[in-house]
């Protein structure tokens, strides 16, 4: 999850002297989450990275133009959001194209636990656990898959969401209590 206080001090001091540790410190807090979001919109993991990567740049050459953005992890994602639809239209691959098949290893999308904090016994149960929720995650509907993972594994509001997506904050609700429902079933 992206600290949406600690980003927008990041931001603030992209046009200052110390402005390359703030770019560093921007990639690394929200490259994977970015990454993640194109993903779900290009279907490839070596284009969401190109995409993002597009977005970081421009991000740099515009760093003393971002004082007026109010809310900066929402930009990211719009922006985001605008070049992976961009960029499908310039290739004319269609939305829902898959252009390959790479599986995506998502244990090095996220932070692991380290083994010192817990039992051999411990750690073999987190990774069933997880191999479920993962799974489960996965068997959600596309658009309801992407709603839940905007709001739990990306941290924004539902306000947020709808605004991204360009829906009623109504629908990103009935999405979440879907997944909720469905999570819940395929857990039990």
């Amino acid at each position: 999850m992206i600290d949406k206080k600690r980003l927008d001090l990041e931001k603030n001091a992209l046009g200052g002297a110390k402005g390359l540790a703030a770019y560093e410190a921007i990639f690394h807090m929200v490259f994977t989450d970015l990454v993640r979001f194109a993903l779900s919109i290009v279907h490839s993991i070596v284009l969401a990275e190109e995409v993002v990567s597009d977005v970081l740049i421009r991000i740099w050459e515009k760093r003393r133009e971002l004082g007026t953005v109010e809310d900066f992890r929402l930009y990211l994602f719009a922006s985001t959001r605008n070049r992976a639809i961009n960029y499908l239209k310039s290739k004319k691959l269609g939305l829902t194209e898959n252009v390959d098949q790479q599986v995506v290893d998502w244990d090095n999308c996220t932070p692991q636990l380290k083994s010192k904090d817990l039992d051999p016994e411990a750690l073999i149960e987190f990774a069933e656990l997880n191999q479920k929720v993962a799974a489960a995650i996965e068997g959600l509907p596309a658009k309801c898959k992407l709603i839940y993972q905007l709001v739990k594994e990306d941290g924004l509001k539902y306000k947020e969401v709808a605004s991204l997506l360009g829906i009623s904050v109504k629908t990103v609700e009935n999405q979440m209590t879907i997944a909720f429902k469905k999570l819940h079933e395929q857990l039990d």
